[in-house]
């Protein structure tokens, strides 16, 4: 009898998940459709590009708001068995409240490990697919536009690394030079340069400064006009190779990233922060379901317009406080934990004490 109620909960919460993506996510897709229209039409973007750049970003939509159809699903499936007092029946039969969630739970939590998983090692290379549709083919931009790398930080061995403010791929030339030389936590050279360019497959520093160090006490000043940086192995076509926004990087390229500014000496908060919200985000689904069974399995507040109603008010509230955190943490406000971990906790919260004061 208990595999029986648990095989018709888990065939209603799919059948309505399955519901919700589609016609949301449709909802979605339609809209931005409507936002690029008129590119579509201006730059006569082929119909087959079209469908390709949907494709891509059906699965953006899918690792955007899954939580949120998880929401709306639990809230639509289990308010209206709650309504054709399903739900009382099985009270009735001795399936206490938590038993009747243990299903939702444990069906969540399998697709939150798929989330994560979708989001770290599906998406990042489809996604790239997408962001070159839309740029190339959709905005008819010039790949000359990403011809200019910005923020450059790369680490030559361990303790040698250079950073390049401004670089043109093209005219294989950049500004704001430095390379350092380190053993430990002790600096022994820095070459500093107003600019450096790739010539006859050598590195030439220009118009810079070198600096030598022992211990704490400056050794040796040098002014150059030109001084040939043999340490370096990239060429200029490596520096084509564009860093995406954390979240459309997986979690391996954000780490790579973040180990290579703490080696530069780079700034990472934002990105540490995101690195750590790559985890709490998927974990969202799974607080919700003590959120939402509680609410939606009380018949007096069933009905589609009473969920929808609450989906979208709980939703909003996790995005704003989800941004106001972020925010927060970026700014050096909380502490990075507390930013990416602290809207979580408050909804935990929630739906703990919505569980125990719920009839059971």
């Amino acid at each position: 009898m208990i595999k029986t109620v648990d095989r018709y909960l888990l065939r209603s919460y799919f059948i309505t998940l399955g519901v919700v993506i589609l016609a949301t996510g449709l909802t979605i897709v339609v809209i931005n459709m409507v936002e690029e229209l008129r590119d579509f039409i201006d730059h006569s973007v082929p119909l087959m590009s079209i469908l390709e750049y949907y494709l891509y970003f059906g699965g953006w939509v899918i690792k955007s708001f899954f939580p949120v159809f998880v929401l709306l699903s639990l809230l639509f499936s289990v308010s209206m068995m709650a309504r054709r007092n399903e739900i009382m029946a099985m009270k009735a039969s001795g399936l206490s409240l938590y038993r009747l969630t243990l299903p939702f739970f444990i069906a969540t939590l399998i697709m939150a490990v798929g989330h994560f998983y979708y989001n770290e090692y599906v998406f990042p290379p489809a996604n790239k697919r997408r962001l070159e549709i839309k740029e190339f083919t959709i905005e008819k931009k010039s790949e000359e536009f990403f011809r200019r790398a910005r923020n450059i930080y790369r680490q030559i061995s361990p303790g040698n690394f250079y950073t390049i403010s401004t670089f043109n791929i093209n005219r294989r030339e950049g500004q704001d030079f430095k390379l350092y030389k380190t053993t430990g936590n002790q600096l022994d050279e820095i070459i500093t340069a107003r600019g450096i360019i790739y010539h006859d497959f050598l590195w030439q520093a220009i118009d810079g400064t070198a600096r030598q160090f022992k211990q704490r006490e400056q050794t040796s000043y040098q002014q150059f006009d030109t001084l040939i940086i043999a340490d370096i192995a990239e060429e200029p076509e490596d520096f084509a190779r564009r860093m995406g926004k954390p979240e459309d990087m997986s979690l391996d390229e954000l780490r790579q990233y973040i180990d290579l500014m703490k080696r530069t000496g780079g700034p990472y908060k934002r990105e540490s922060i995101d690195m750590r919200m790559k985890y709490s985000y998927p974990v969202a689904s799974i607080i919700i379901v003590l959120i939402c069974i509680p609410f939606a399995s009380n018949p007096r507040r069933g009905g589609i317009a009473v969920s929808i109603a609450a989906g979208a008010l709980i939703a909003l509230a996790y995005f704003v406080l989800f941004r106001v955190l972020q925010s927060a943490g970026y700014n050096d406000k909380i502490p990075e934990e507390a930013a990416a971990w602290g809207v979580n906790a408050v909804f935990l919260l929630v739906g703990l004490a919505l569980m125990l004061k719920a009839r059971k």
